[in-house]
């Protein structure tokens, strides 16, 4: 059997977070030129902390074809990176923001904010990605967001005139 794309976002949405943690925690310690760096930098590595630990619950409940629980439901999983996409959207305007002080005056902070504004950005993409393969797979299965997130491909496939 073939791993699933939703399942390789997953894990590039995972990887980028859990790298987000490091630097986006290194951001927030930078007393540089900009006036907020500092704040968004803490906020970003306590939101990838968290990110990738929904993130790792919610592979954990990824493959379970023959689970009823909540967290198996396609529904849970499309609202899940919708959210995590929106918040690391405006996570990732946040730290750009902060950019040009660091970046104008040449430090080397300037690679750190450019860095963990960059994951923010690819957590954001990935996440709403994810978040599309698991509706349109949902929706192919004619079962809609109800259906379990793992039976939904299968689902899609034996259902031709959805597909």
């Amino acid at each position: 059997m073939t791993l699933p794309s939703r399942t390789a976002f997953y894990g590039l949405a995972l990887f980028t977070a859990c790298l987000q943690t490091l630097f986006g925690t290194l951001a927030g310690f930078i007393n540089g030129h900009s006036r907020y760096l500092y704040i968004f930098g803490k906020i970003a590595g306590l939101m990838s902390l968290l990110t990738w630990l929904w993130i790792a619950v919610l592979l954990g409940h990824n493959s379970r074809p023959n689970s009823s629980k909540p967290l198996t439901r396609s529904l849970a999983h499309f609202v899940s990176f919708i959210v995590i996409a929106i918040v690391w959207l405006a996570l990732g305007v946040m730290l750009a923001t902060q950019m040009p002080p660091e970046c104008d005056a040449h430090t080397l902070w300037c690679t750190a904010a450019a860095f963990s504004t960059s994951l923010a950005f690819l957590t954001s993409l990935f996440s709403a990605i994810s978040a599309s393969i698991v509706y349109i797979s949902a929706q192919r299965s004619g079962a809609g967001l109800s259906v379990n997130v793992a039976q939904a491909r299968d689902l899609a496939i034996t259902n031709p005139r959805l597909v």
